[in-house]
């Protein structure tokens, strides 16, 4: 919620890199947005990309957020398909860190190196 007391819910933005998608979230990634996301996020994965790039550009990222990404990333290895999330902004640093989910999850610093990630990982 806004210091107004608004909601700012998050957003997906989804572009593809070659065979790589890229999902650009953007606001806040909390328990009342989550379901969205996790539901958009989930079917981009079911249609088999060469790997999956999650761009943190969010406000807020809630516990709820947190254990959708550790499905996600859990449901990419299972399909075997590559990997990465970039965070660089505090909002999403933090809990990532906080949650030591930063040394479970392949967490980068822009869109380009997790497209190297995910393509090295896969070669």
């Amino acid at each position: 919620m806004t210091s107004s007391g608004t909601v700012s819910a998050a957003g997906t933005r989804i572009s593809r890199h070659d065979d790589v998608l890229v999902a650009v979230i953007s606001g806040e990634l909390d328990m009342t947005s989550v379901d969205g996301i996790a539901a958009t996020l989930f079917d981009e994965l079911g249609t088999g990309p060469g790997g999956m790039v999650v761009d943190l550009s969010v406000s807020f990222l809630g516990s709820s957020g947190l254990s959708m990404l550790l499905e996600l990333y859990r449901r990419a290895r299972r399909a075997e398909i590559g990997f990465a999330l970039v965070a660089v902004e505090a909002a999403a640093v933090r809990p990532l860190t906080a949650s030591a989910l930063a040394h479970v999850l392949p967490v980068t610093g822009s869109v380009d190196e997790a497209l190297a990630l995910v393509r090295q990982n896969r070669d």
